[in-house]
Formats: structure tokens, C-alpha cells, sequence
């Protein structure tokens, strides 16, 4: 009988152990901007509009709580939103809580070297921010 328990404790030891080592468990935590790259076409953009946009990405950060539930923090605004990693790629998508289920999932960003980078391409050009784990 103690070896049946033993097998068991051993067999539940193992199993949490493996959930955890995932790497989507690796992303588990809070997330905020580390840096702030921009080529914007000086001609679309003014200088005080640039500042302000790059401060507002620097605002932004997020919260992985669990291997698919994430809170985005935005300018005293909380979003919640279910994440994915993809494997093959090391592209992270998200969906808002509540949107329908034929919605297009949203790009986080890239893991790149223990950090998530998003690019986004906008009209005044391009932005690039590096998020970093706490």
C-alpha cells in the first residue's frame, strides 16, 4: 500500500512539475516596456506628437497570470484578454475577453531573447517596443 501512495505522490509531483516548466508558464508575470525604437517620416509627425506617443507606449504593460489569461494596463485602463503562444514562431496573439469567437486575434508581440518585441506599423511609420519581465 505505501508503495501504490509513494507511485501516486510521485506521479502528481511530476505532473505539476512539467505544467510548470511549459513555456508559456515562463511568460507568467508582469511585463512593461523596457524601450521605445521609432522611424517616423518626419513629415507626418511633429516632434511633441512623437514624444507623446512614445510616453503613452511606456505607460502601457501587461500581466501574464496564467498559461492563457492576461491584463492589459493602459493609461489607467484594464483590459482582460486570453493569449496564445505560438511554438512554432514564438509569436504571442490575443483576444479581449467577451469579443466573439470569429474575432482575428490581436499580435502581442515576438519573444525574442526574454523579451516580448511588438512592432507596429502605423501612418507616421514604424514603432518598435521591447517589453522585459520584472
Amino acid at each position: 500500500m505505501n508503495k501504490g501512495i509513494i507511485a501516486i505522490t510521485f506521479l502528481v509531483a511530476a505532473t505539476l512539475f512539467s505544467c510548470q516548466n511549459t513555456p508559456e508558464s515562463k511568460l507568467i508575470g508582469t511585463w512593461k516596456v523596457v524601450d521605445v525604437e521609432t522611424d517616423f517620416d518626419e513629415t507626418r509627425v511633429n516632434p511633441q506628437t512623437l514624444k507623446q506617443v512614445v510616453e503613452l507606449q511606456k505607460q502601457t504593460f501587461f500581466r501574464i497570470l496564467n498559461d492563457s489569461v492576461m491584463v492589459i494596463i493602459s493609461t489607467g485602463n484594464t483590459y482582460e484578454a486570453r493569449w496564445k503562444l505560438n511554438p512554432e514562431d514564438q509569436r504571442i496573439t490575443y483576444t479581449f475577453k467577451g469579443s466573439d469567437m470569429t474575432a482575428l486575434p490581436n499580435e502581442l508581440g515576438v519573444l525574442v531573447d526574454n523579451q516580448i518585441v511588438a512592432e507596429s506599423d502605423m501612418y507616421m511609420g514604424k514603432m518598435v517596443v521591447h517589453f522585459e519581465k520584472e
